[in-house]
């Protein structure tokens, strides 16, 4: 169970990857990136793309949202697969591309760095200084998360937290201040034990056969989503990420007796549409468990189970609300009959398209 230790060490490392994530982003990173507001504001800059694969293309969905209200060009969220064999020709010498890979050296990414366009500047977000990417880009950000072998868990955080500054940078926004992170590092590393011991209990909730169905709104939706992806490499269960309005466009049609859900409640307006979700979920008779900071009392109700977070700034949640989940990947893998986190049929590095 070598393969289990680690990546149950890997998840337990992350406090200090929050911390050396936002770290690695440095002054001068954030004076060349607050830069580029001028050159959006006098139209060089007419795009602004995010892109990466798995789970870094993930980590993007909240920031891209606010990204796409808060700036004056248009922003998009570009699969790295889809972006260079569907639409090269986006990344124009006008365009600002936000490229995000644990490794910077995925097929994928790879090829984007070798497009025969290059983009008015390109800012890189990986785990370490030295690889494809980063020797492409004209600000390269790296994580520091350390080196990870199995699914990924520090290295997504960390990239997740070093977006987030570089979201901040381009907004010209401080409301992460570094006060904020160490508290999230500091709450994350309170409760590891707790998240840990909870994992057994939504285990004995959900149970081991049937598939999982991760369920979000807004920028919560990075964690339905690397939940998905994380649960299938980890445990080989089928699973589907959805946004709450997704899954009341025909797949609620699913839920039964034997439906199991998980939704990240969040922390804004959508968490009245949220609540009503789950409250849908175990009047039709399946199962819910929802993970939430101060959850609603109207929650309390037989069909569904609360994993309830403490309290971090807003903007931060999604990098606190999927470590339970991460937790929860080790018994579920063993109850299945897996070793966790262990990949049979790919790698930790993607290099065929």
């Amino acid at each position: 169970m070598t393969a289990a230790k680690n990546f149950l060490a890997d998840i337990r490392e992350q406090p200090e990857a929050i911390r050396r994530a936002w770290a690695g982003v440095t002054p001068a990173h954030l004076a060349r990136i607050a830069d580029l507001r001028g050159a959006i504001g006098d139209g060089r800059i007419r795009h602004v793309i995010l892109t990466g694969m798995g789970g870094s293309l993930h980590s993007a969905y909240g920031s891209w949202q606010r990204l796409a209200a808060g700036l004056t060009v248009p922003v998009s969220l570009w699969d790295s697969s889809e972006l260079i064999q569907q639409a090269p020709g986006l990344v124009r010498p006008d365009t600002l591309v936000i490229a995000i890979s644990q490794s910077g050296e995925s097929v994928e990414l790879q090829r984007l760095a070798k497009g025969p366009v290059r983009p008015f500047f390109a800012i890189a977000i990986t785990n370490g200084e030295k690889n494809t990417l980063s020797a492409w880009a004209d600000c390269a950000v790296a994580t520091n998360a350390g080196k990870e072998d199995s699914v990924s868990t520090k290295t997504y955080i960390a990239g997740l937290v070093a977006l987030l500054s570089v979201e901040e940078a381009l907004l010209g926004s401080n409301k992460l201040a570094g006060e904020k992170i160490e508290a999230l590092a500091a709450t994350a590393q309170a409760h590891l034990d707790d998240f840990d011991r909870r994992a057994h209990a939504a285990l004995d909730f959900l149970g081991h056969e049937s598939p999982l169905n991760f369920i979000a709104r807004g920028a919560s939706f990075s964690s339905a989503a690397m939940s998905a992806l994380m649960t299938v490499e980890a445990t080989k269960l089928d699973s589907t990420a959805l946004t709450g309005g997704q899954f009341r466009h025909g797949p609620l049609e699913l839920v039964r007796d034997n439906f199991r859900a998980i939704l990240f409640l969040g922390s804004g307006v959508e968490r009245e549409l949220n609540e009503a979700t789950a409250i849908d979920i175990a009047r039709f008779g399946g199962r819910c468990l929802v993970v939430a900071g101060n959850p609603p009392a109207s929650l309390k109700r037989e069909g569904i189970a609360i994993l309830e977070l403490p309290q971090v700034a807003a903007a931060l949640l999604p990098v606190l609300e999927i470590i339970p989940v991460q937790f929860l990947m080790v018994p579920l893998a063993v109850a299945r009959g897996f070793t966790p986190a262990v990949f049979l049929n790919g790698a930790k590095v993607t290099l065929v398209e």
